[in-house]
Parts: structure tokens; sequence; C-alpha cells
């Protein structure tokens, strides 16, 4: 799907793997890297084919795991990050897949701390030294991101983590960005051939579904709301839409006055959305509707809402003048992570790497 492309955010909290460190955490930059390998979810363990391991999550967490050059990794760090991103996977994951995953997850882990140490002593044998101005900067960022009504210090809180440590880790991932984008400052950009190659040999990757922009008001109702009460809430929704059509309020007011939704913020606003996306009644409305239209009530398992559609866009493909921008940075940063992997892989094959 085009949307490889997206641009994504992340909060930097925790000591990043290194090609989060080349990429950072700002939007602009984010969009030029490819998402990260996906663990394989589909494939079960046979328990008989090894011995069964035992839980990493239960053993001593002052147990030293490895010892990178003689730098000390324990299994309370690995603990730390992965219990991060096994609340990451939340309810995503079958119960009966969460020890293979833990597992998974471990390796990854260890690796990425490993890799984070040789990359530490490499910046310090590089002599790079942040500045308090951009350390300052990036916070700013990341605090100018915190949803509205949250704050950094609880964010931090829900990790485990401090404003101090998280001020450290900036100052060591911007370190250790600056010490990558020294090994590919040499690297030629991509052109515009390169981009049509790879436009023309992806064509799956630039397909465009049917899609609509959409905002709507939305009643809620409770599973315990009796008839009586979901008929009031049908009345009163009604009736907002019969002033919406008589031009007595205008769409995006009544959202921002009556709807239950986050989305009244915005006038009522969901953005644009593919099939699939939303429950099927929704879904239904918001692919009927004329553009412009105020919907009729709908009832969903969340309440009653009334639909507008702004816009529809028709499947197709998306234009190569269209991606070319997005291709060529992509491009770009692949061929980054490529000399990046190859700059990491030369500190490990060069290390003195004790696993215990």
């Amino acid at each position: 799907m085009f949307d490889i492309f997206t641009k994504k955010t992340c909060l930097l909290v925790l000591p990043a793997a290194a090609l989060i460190a080349l990429t950072g955490c700002q939007e602009d930059e984010a969009a030029k890297a490819p998402a990260p390998e996906a663990i394989d979810l589909t494939q079960t363990e046979d328990l008989f084919s090894q011995p069964i391991k035992p839980n990493p999550l239960t053993t001593d967490p002052e147990a030293v795991i490895v010892r990178v050059n003689g730098a000390e990794i324990t299994r309370g760090e690995i603990m730390t990050l992965m219990n991060v991103a096994m609340q990451q996977l939340g309810g995503r994951v079958p119960p009966e897949q969460i020890q293979q995953i833990q597992g998974q997850m471990y390796e990854r882990v260890k690796n990425d701390l490993i890799t984070k140490k040789l990359l530490d002593a490499a910046v310090a044998a590089a002599n790079i030294v942040v500045g308090e101005e951009q350390v300052a900067e990036t916070l700013e960022s990341i605090k100018a991101r915190i949803p509205e009504g949250e704050t950094l210090e609880a964010a931090l809180a829900a990790q485990n983590t401090t404003l101090e440590e998280l001020t450290s880790n900036i100052r060591k991932d911007m370190a250790t960005r600056e010490l990558l984008e020294s090994k590919t400052a040499g690297i030629a950009e991509a052109t515009e051939a390169e981009a049509k190659e790879y436009y023309d040999a992806n064509p799956n990757s630039f397909e465009r579904p049917e899609s609509v922009s959409a905002s709507h008001i939305l009643v809620k109702f409770d599973p315990d709301d009796t008839a009586e009460i979901k008929a009031e809430k049908k009345a009163d929704i009604e009736k907002i839409r019969t002033d919406i059509i008589a031009d007595t309020v205008a769409f995006e007011d009544a959202a921002g006055e009556h709807s239950d939704c986050p989305s009244s913020a915005q006038g009522g606003s969901l953005g644009t959305f593919g099939k699939g996306q939303m429950v099927p009644e929704f879904e239904v409305a918001a692919f009927t509707q004329d553009i412009g239209e105020i919907g009729d009530v709908i009832e969903t398992q969340f309440g009653y809402h009334i639909v507008k559609v702004s816009d529809r866009t028709s499947e197709g493909m998306v234009d190569f003048d269209e991606a070319k921008e997005q291709i060529v940075a992509f491009l770009d940063n692949q061929k980054k992570q490529e000399a990046v992997g190859s700059y990491i892989k030369s500190l490990r094959d060069s290390a003195t790497i004790e696993e215990m």
C-alpha cells in the first residue's frame, strides 16, 4: 500500500536502536524510514523440538547476560525494555503465543542493547558533544506532541522513567545520530531514474484503495440504557440534524457542541479512511452518501451518528509524479540504513562479545 510512505512520530523515552537514532523522531525525517520488520506471529513453535527455556522475565534482574568489550548488560536492563515492548503489543497477541513472543522479543532487545553499547563507545571515542540548546529544542518538540490534557511527566511515569533519564537519552541519541550521519555523508542521493525503477517494480505499493473523508456527530448510549433513554437520545440527535439541514447551525459547530466523540474538537472530522476501518453500519453510510449530504441518523454499537462526507477518492494507482518525491526520500534512507548496517556489523565483528 502507498501508506508505507506516510509520516510517523515517536516519543524517545528509552535508549533507541541504531536506525531510530539515525532517522530521528521528527515527522519530516520519519517519513523516510521503512517500517521496522514485524515479528512473524503466524508461526507457532514446536515445543518438542528443543527443551523449553525458562521464562526470561522471572530470573534475577542483576544477572549479567552479556559483556560487550567488558561493558555489562544485565537481565534487568533487558527486562525494562521488554516490558515496554510487550505493553505496546497489548492485546494483539493471542495468550497462547505470549511465551513465544517473549523469547523473540528477549533476543531482539538483547541485540539492540549490544549494538547500543558499541555505539556508545564509538561516540565516546569520536568525542561527540551535543549542546544543551539542541537537547532543549528536542525536549520542547516532544512536549508539543503530548496529547491535550496529558503531561510529559505522566507519560514518563507510565514508562517508569524520569525527565532526567529522558534528557540523558536525548543527548545520547543525538550524539549517536551525529556519529551515524557521519558514516552516511558521502552517499549519493537517489535519482529520478532509480525512483521510477522502484515504482515500476513495486506496483502493489502504489495501489490507492477507495477512501472517503468524513465527519460525524455522535450521541453515545450505554449498554444499560433503557429503551426510553435511547429513544430520547435519538430524538435529540434527530433535532440536531434538522437544525443543520435548516442552516440554523453549521455541522462543525453542532459537532463541537453536541458530539460525544473526541473528534468534536475538530468539528467532527475523522480524517480520511478506507474500507474495513470503521464498523459496518458507519462504513455503509460513509461510502454511499453523496459529498456534502447530511445523512440519516444511523445506529452503531457506539451510539447514534450523523455522517457528513466531504471528499471521496476512487480506487486506482498513485501517479509516479505524485509519489516521486517520497520514493526518492525512501530510497535515500534505504541507502543510509544499509551503510549504517555495514558500520554496525564492523563494530560487532571487531568487538569481544561474551554471552553468559
